[in-house]
């Protein structure tokens, strides 16, 4: 089940950063809870059997979409949690609150460089040495309406309690 994130998720939600980053790229809680409060409306978690799977902070700046961080617990991934959660940030643009939803990907993240491109986006910029570790990043882009309401057409109900 898909809600917007609260305080009580920020513990959750620091657990699933630690399960999924590198221990450089984790944001701190703080930065969390002021990212969940000030991007609330934006931002979102996925919940499966009373546990966060995963979770989204997506923040309006200026007319766009910033996908702050999104990540899936990896005991949860494949069952199209990360699709409805990148939904969200998608469905702003095709509702034509903004004109485009950005991210930042790591180089070597090819599964999330995947799942973004199916959904549409696009590399419009390479980060060099954007992470604190020296790797370089990928800004990717999407501006398509089009391709945002087709994407969220067709993602799939997560799979609940599949084990």
């Amino acid at each position: 089940m898909l809600r917007r994130c609260q305080a009580a998720d920020i513990p959750h939600i620091l657990e699933v950063e630690k399960k999924s980053f590198k221990p450089e790229d984790i944001y701190s809680e703080e930065l969390l809870r002021f990212l969940c409060a000030y991007c609330g409306e934006h931002s979102f978690v996925y919940i499966n059997d009373n546990v966060l799977a995963g979770y989204i902070i997506t923040c309006i700046e200026g007319g766009v979409a910033h996908v702050i961080t999104i990540a899936v617990d990896p005991e949860y991934r494949r069952r199209g949690i990360g699709k409805a959660l990148l939904c969200t940030a998608m469905q702003l643009l095709a509702d034509g609150k903004v004109s485009e939803v950005f991210l930042e990907v790591r180089a070597s993240n090819t599964v999330a460089q995947a799942l973004y491109k199916s959904a549409g986006f696009e590399q419009v910029e390479v980060l060099r040495s954007y992470y604190s570790d020296g790797e370089d990043g990928y800004r990717l882009s999407l501006r398509d309406k089009k391709k945002a309401r087709e994407f969220c057409l067709y993602v799939e109900k997560p799979l609940d309690n599949a084990r």
